[in-house]
Formats: structure tokens, C-alpha cells, sequence
């Protein structure tokens, strides 16, 4: 395997796209429009593609997904998060794992985990 993408159909396209864009501060990878809307983020090793939805997609939504990577300062993304006007659900919080982690809330349910590793396991 030489990629791994995390697929999000998104009702409202345009703020999903916006959300990952301004609030997440993604690069955007590609953006398409052929048959229909679509942009891939790049997102850490990996990528975050949201497609508009109604485009041919059998989707079962988001229930009990949440998309999670690793970030270098959680104190600082939590801070830009909340001027970038994030919905943070749980601020940055030290775990029993040694990760510093903080949870957004994402568009149409979905949940993103940032975590700072600040001690090995």
C-alpha cells in the first residue's frame, strides 16, 4: 500500500471544505470538479479527501468515527484552534499514555483527535 486517504461525503460541501482549509489550516492537495466537487487535504502522512455529497456515494455517515493525528505543540494548536473559531470539545489534557491530546468537532458529526506524544509509552 503507497497511500492512505480518509474519505469524508459531506453534506454541505462548502463548509466542510472550509472547516478542513481555515480552521484545520490543511494544504489543499487537489480540488476537482469534473463529475463532482472534491478536495483532498494533505493531512500529516496521509490525506483527508471531502467530496460533495449526492454524488453517486452510498455513505453511512460518521457515526463513531473520529479521524486522529499527531501534532508537534497540542498548547499551541489548541490556541489557534480557538482563534480560528474551532469547536473545541475537550481542551489539550495529559492521558495515562503520555499523549497531550485535544478533540475538535468537525462538521456533520465528526470528530477529530490532535495528540502531542510527551512521553514514550
Amino acid at each position: 500500500m503507497s497511500q492512505f486517504r480518509v474519505i469524508f461525503v459531506a453534506d454541505d460541501y462548502d463548509s466542510t471544505v472550509e472547516f478542513f482549509s481555515n480552521i484545520m489550516g490543511l494544504d489543499v492537495h487537489i480540488a476537482f470538479a469534473e463529475t463532482f466537487r472534491g478536495t483532498i487535504f494533505s493531512a500529516a502522512a496521509g490525506f483527508i479527501e471531502v467530496i460533495e455529497d449526492g454524488a453517486g456515494w452510498d455513505s453511512p455517515g460518521v457515526s463513531g468515527v473520529t479521524v486522529s493525528w499527531q501534532i508537534d505543540d497540542a498548547a499551541a494548536e489548541h490556541a489557534r484552534l480557538l482563534s480560528a473559531g474551532a469547536d473545541i470539545v475537550r481542551p489539550p489534557e495529559l492521558q495515562p499514555w503520555g499523549h497531550k491530546s485535544l478533540e475538535v468537532a468537525g462538521p456533520d458529526g465528526l470528530r477529530i483527535m490532535l495528540f502531542e506524544v510527551v512521553a514514550a509509552p
